[in-house]
């Protein structure tokens, strides 16, 4: 890391009125400290180490004597210790008229993605005196804003995932017309090598669910495990990839489609109630931004739901409506959620995020209909790859 890094983070320290930002970890216990401080996940952590970043001033390195050299790359004044006493003589030193700092901590736990201070280090932290806050939105601000390389790299990957479920609708026609029947495990087997000719890269075999199966959220054909896909079948496709390289962003989308030539009445209902939440939320987050009005996490959660609870769904949307996308794929921005947990961290400029709503009726069907977002820097919102899904895929028509 190098000084640029820590005047960025500096400004974010100010700009959130606080007297630093203090990392900490155990034995990788951090992630999210890990990667801000660019400290790869393979290394030797079997110590306790802080890294404490001043408004102002020299940032300090506090590590243990046998493990020095994990901090050896960023800048600062190195404080070693051994013994307990040690240690507490240090962070006393060094944090001696701190009043305020961000760590990754969030209160109540409400949102875990953020909890990787542990109750006794809070407890230990606070004998100095110290009001410690939750560093989400300076988080967001680092780790969560797309580069422009990141955009342009994310682009074609966002459009080739449409094309891809395009191919996966020729696929499955052509096979139902011709042996009458496929299975989920032959569409999945066409889409990861197909992102892989392509040169991209997912980290996971995606999602392919005929008729209940789609109903599970998370469910996911094997080798041993999969149904047939025949006529008059449901199909749900979700799928996800990103430029295969270390810095790449990824794209996310679900569709669905019917193995017929006129979609039956009621999965045309039930999808249109996803989609009407589905637009709700995005235009929610358009009208906002086109005001120069903040909009949080929950808010995009609750106004999707909204739809689907009045439409008497509810008890059938079983997960929040979306997730931060980064160089991971549940990212470390704000999460569309006010359902698992109450998200409330602001949705910020250069930014991307999934809008996903769903209703799954167990043992029956189920309906996703998922789109990614990204907020230009100017504030533009933009539904990144192809066109968005507006009607179930008529698999056998034309």
């Amino acid at each position: 890391m190098d000084l640029t890094k820590i005047e960025k983070l500096q400004a974010l320290i100010k700009k959130n009125g606080l007297d630093g930002w203090l990392f900490y970890d155990f034995r990788g216990s951090n992630d999210l400290a890990l990667s801000v401080l660019e400290i790869p996940a393979k290394a030797h952590l079997t110590r306790r180490f802080f890294y404490f970043v001043p408004a102002e001033g020299e940032p300090h390195k506090v590590a243990m004597a046998i493990e020095l050299d994990n901090l050896a790359h960023l800048p600062g004044e190195l404080h070693p210790y051994s013994s307990y006493e040690s240690l507490n003589a240090i962070m006393g030193s060094i944090l001696k008229g701190v009043k305020k700092v961000a760590m990754e901590y969030s209160p109540m736990n409400a949102i875990p993605y953020l909890s990787k201070l542990d109750a006794g280090t809070y407890e230990y932290l606070k004998t100095f005196g110290l009001e410690i806050v939750s560093s989400g939105d300076l988080l967001t601000e680092f780790t969560a804003v797309w580069t422009k390389e990141q955009y342009d790299d994310n682009a074609p990957v966002a459009h080739a995932l449409t094309d891809i479920v395009n191919m996966c609708w020729k696929f499955i026609k052509e096979k139902i017309e011709t042996v009458g029947e496929t299975t989920e495990y032959e569409v999945q087997k066409l889409i990861m090598d197909e992102i892989e000719r392509r040169g991209y890269y997912t980290d996971h075999e995606v999602i392919v669910g005929v008729n209940g199966n789609g109903a599970n959220p998370h469910y996911s054909p094997t080798p041993e495990v999969w149904e047939k896909i025949r006529k008059d079948d449901f199909v749900l496709i979700d799928l996800w990839a990103k430029p295969n390289k270390e810095n790449g962003v990824w794209a996310d989308i679900t569709w669905t489609g019917y193995v017929g030539t006129e979609v039956p009445e009621r999965y045309v209902k039930i999808f249109n109630i996803v989609k009407d939440a589905r637009e709700a939320a995005f235009n929610l987050v358009s009208e906002r931004f086109a005001k120069g009005e903040e909009v949080r996490g929950w808010e995009v959660d609750a106004v999707t739901r909204k739809v689907i609870v009045d439409a008497g769904y509810g008890e059938y949307f079983v997960h929040r409506t979306g997730h931060s996308i980064t160089t991971t794929l549940h990212g470390t921005g704000p999460h569309n959620d006010n359902f698992e947990t109450k998200d409330m961290r602001i949705i910020l400029p250069g930014t991307s995020f999934s809008i996903e709503p769903g209703i799954y009726l167990k043992g029956d069907f189920g309906v996703r209909s998922e789109i990614d977002v990204y907020i230009h820097p100017d504030g533009k919102v933009e539904q990144t790859g192809g066109p968005r899904q507006f009607a179930v895929v008529p698999i056998l028509k034309g």
